[in-house]
């Protein structure tokens, strides 16, 4: 190879990496954000673990490319294929954890598929049923609203009034 096919294919790889590490960073900070702006655990969670993932994978991505070699470009889709293996499924981990120790539920979360579904006294899970509130005839969407998931999951189907927010309370004072 020539002189000058040598340099340009170094410059590439340079402007290659730099552009992954960039949008690698970019992906880091959103998900830094993510956490500290979003309103409850469920919604932090999606925020760490999908812009923390591409992040990270962007960054392992520019590793691979900044070595040129097989062993290392191996190595980075190993660590990248685990990290989009494990991310979600830690997730849903955490976040089904946070949902039966009661973690609140922000004000507009609208849907909770897990509602009536858990036994806090036994810890089983029984048969959800499909399908979103409305299709169901449920009109009850406001009544998410300021309760913790564990008030939700003892909500008795009788009661049809929208429940107020007590001003003054947290979430987890509340009930």
């Amino acid at each position: 190879m020539n002189e000058w096919m040598t340099q340009a294919v170094t410059w590439l790889n340079y402007g290659l990496t730099v552009a992954l590490v960039l949008v690698g960073g970019f992906f880091s900070v959103l998900a830094a954000v993510g956490l500290l702006r979003m309103p409850d655990v469920y919604c932090r969670m999606q925020a760490a673990t999908k812009a923390g993932t591409l992040g990270v994978g962007c960054m392992v991505l520019a590793v691979a490319t900044h070595f040129v070699s097989l062993d290392v470009v191996l190595e980075a889709l190993l660590v990248i294929g685990m990290l989009f293996i494990t991310a979600p499924i830690a997730s849903h981990l955490i976040a089904r954890a946070a949902y039966f120790v009661g973690s609140p539920l922000w004000d507009g979360t609208a849907h909770d598929e897990m509602r009536g579904c858990y036994d806090a006294d036994s810890h089983i899970l029984h048969h959800c049923p499909t399908g979103s509130p409305a299709e169901d005839g449920d009109q009850r969407p406001s009544m998410l609203a300021g309760r913790t998931s564990r008030e939700v999951m003892t909500d008795d189907d009788e009661d049809s009034s929208p429940r107020v927010k007590r001003s003054g309370q947290s979430r987890s004072q509340a009930g």
